[in-house]
């Protein structure tokens, strides 16, 4: 079984290549969180949804979600939810599903919405200790990052959390979402749950259309008439 899931991973991984190379040169991936956020130390409005302020046992419907981001999925017979049962990266709270796992499977997938263009995504994804390498991905587009065969951190109680990046160096090719996905291989298990989704942009707030700049000048002109008749 596990070689069947070694053949499989390392397919994922020379196809992800191959669209990388064609797809997106711009955008990189990266598996640990110390060179993510390097990378985006220069990048402005970064944050990160962590799920320490959602109620434990808080599901998500399709098109929901929390922190300024919206969950898309079709797993069937499970919802997304919040929960503390295992060990996760920060705090307590991770997101899985509602099963008795609490946690995604293998062949499940789901997508994160911004409700803004951003130029970098990463999370933890945290797996079993038979995590494989190409179990896991982050895409954006035709771009794909995977886990590697060692784990950016090992957990209290063994777990593996796997770190996921992408980061786009042009800032005229943000995206507004990325799909998380554990691949699909015949009998075999493997638990996960996610945490701590970062997302950045590159610069701070955009810098005013003229037309805009024209309609804050006429709009500060008319209070200053406004307030000269009120004197």
């Amino acid at each position: 079984m596990k070689l069947v899931r070694r053949l499989a991973a390392l397919a994922l991984v020379a196809g992800a290549a191959l669209a990388a190379g064609s797809a997106h040169a711009a955008l990189s991936g990266y598996t640990t969180q110390a060179a993510f956020d390097t990378v985006i130390a220069s990048y402005g409005a970064a944050q990160t949804v962590d799920f320490e302020g959602v109620a434990d046992g808080t599901t998500f419907l399709t098109g929901t979600g929390t922190g300024g981001l919206t969950f898309s999925y079709a797993i069937t017979g499970s919802t997304l939810r919040v929960d503390s049962q295992f060990t996760t990266t920060s705090g307590t709270q991770y997101l899985g599903l509602d099963n008795r796992d609490t946690a995604f499977y293998l062949g499940d997938s789901f997508t994160i919405n911004f409700n803004r263009t951003v130029h970098a995504v990463g999370l933890y994804l945290v797996a079993g200790a038979d995590a494989l390498a190409g179990d896991l991905s982050l895409s954006v587009g035709g771009v794909s990052v995977f886990n590697s065969g060692t784990e950016d951190h090992l957990l209290s109680d063994g777990s593996r959390a796997f770190y996921l990046g992408l980061v786009e160096s042009d800032s005229n090719l943000g995206f507004t979402s990325a799909m998380v996905q554990m691949a699909f291989t015949p009998s075999a298990f493997l638990a996960v749950t996610a945490d701590d989704i970062t997302s950045a942009v590159i610069g701070t707030a955009p810098v005013p259309e003229p037309g805009t700049w024209a309609l804050m000048a006429g709009g500060l002109a008319a209070l200053a008439t406004l307030r000269r008749r009120r004197g």
